[in-house]
């Protein structure tokens, strides 16, 4: 009678053993790249995921990652320069990888620094916020917990401001139960111009609720993720655009007329290439491709807030309400390359605009976010 129960423990054991091999483990030690000085506590992660740790005490890391594909891989300690490796994690299952950072030369130019605390530093600080988490619901339920990292330099000769965060900005997101640990790269508003750019590196830690609050945050992940550029990428990589909602439509400016809309659906799937390696395509395209996400309508704060320039409507959206996005390619550049789960190799490579140019660090998921069926 024991042999039944004897097989299934086996079972249950080479299952369990299988799944740990699956796991990639990266090791190595951070230290300071003049002194060779090793350097504890050094923030290690992979961009825009929730696997990230710190070094011990004496500069050391363990990164364990359960899935395959590409990562980029940051190291971040506070006064020394940014460590980015593009990183593919495929059939080696163990690497080893120790990082040299270089300390931080700043060089404020013809900035001028806001005292903080002040009445200026205290409106520029709420312009970088509704810029940096959005309008929208999910932003309504986020907060900055140490804004005190925050400065900002006013360039007057450019009209520019730029802010800079000497530490990483903790976002507490109760609307989808994350914490962020945003490190920031750049932050300018170019007031002459009317732009606004940021960008810089996102790991993200799951909160602990009661089973309440968590059914609740998986519903509002779900929404955030359904109709984002991480949900597009992903899907036109499996092509399933129609069966999830998507129609795009090509558009192109024409001197005379303006932006014209060709009203014909396209197929993207028969646009794709293959990439730089088995896990990824490219997809090539000319002037713009406008998007339109028929499973979700524009939110009451993209309507009363959110004022995009130009927009066209698509076919699908002459009932009107539907998420309207576009993108076009940066000069140089002839597609955009990106792996199954969304994960865009150059994500500077392209602009988005509409309802993508609306969602901001708020409405963020993790790339090895997986929705429940």
């Amino acid at each position: 009678m024991r042999h039944p129960l004897l097989f299934l423990s086996l079972f249950f054991l080479f299952v369990c053993q299988a799944r740990s091999q699956e796991n990639f483990v990266i090791t190595g030690t951070v230290k300071d790249a003049e002194t060779g000085e090793t350097l504890p506590f050094a923030n290690v992660f992979f961009a825009e995921t929730t696997y990230g740790v710190n070094t011990d005490t004496e500069g050391n890391f363990r990164l364990v990652v359960p899935q395959a594909g590409t990562y980029d891989l940051i190291v971040r300690f506070v006064g020394y320069e940014t460590y980015g490796l593009n990183m593919r994690l495929e059939e080696e299952k163990e690497i080893r990888l120790d990082v040299n950072l270089r300390p931080e030369q700043v060089n404020l130019g013809s900035f001028t620094l806001t005292a903080r605390k002040d009445e200026e530093w205290q409106r520029y600080l709420k312009e970088f916020t509704e810029l940096f988490l959005g309008y929208s619901k999910n932003a309504s339920q986020c907060k900055i917990l140490n804004e005190d990292v925050l400065n900002f330099y006013f360039d007057r000769k450019e009209n520019t401001l730029y802010a800079f965060a000497k530490e990483a900005i903790q976002v507490e997101n109760k609307a989808l139960g994350y914490k962020i640990d945003y490190h920031l790269e750049e932050f300018r508003i170019e007031y002459s111009k009317g732009l606004n750019t940021y960008y810089g590196f996102t790991v993200f830690t799951e909160m602990e609720g009661s089973k309440r609050k968590e059914k609740r945050w998986e519903e509002n992940r779900q929404t955030a993720y359904e109709g984002s550029l991480q949900h597009f990428f992903s899907t036109v990589f499996e092509g399933k655009l129609e069966e999830e909602g998507y129609i795009v439509q090509l558009a192109q400016d024409v001197e005379g007329f303006g932006r014209v809309l060709n009203p014909q659906k396209v197929n993207l799937k028969d646009w794709l290439d293959e990439g730089e390696t088995t896990l990824s395509r490219r997809l090539p395209f000319d002037n713009y491709l406008y998007v339109t996400y028929t499973k979700e309508k524009e939110s009451p704060e993209f309507v009363q807030n959110f004022k995009p320039g130009g927009r066209l409507n698509s076919v699908s959206a002459s009932d009107l309400g539907q998420q309207v996005s576009w993108i076009s390619l940066v000069e140089g550049k002839n597609s955009i390359e990106f792996e199954g789960n969304g994960y865009v190799y150059d994500p500077i490579s392209f602009y988005s605009a509409g309802y993508w140019g609306f969602e901001k660090v708020a409405d963020m998921v993790p790339l090895n976010y997986k929705p429940k069926q």
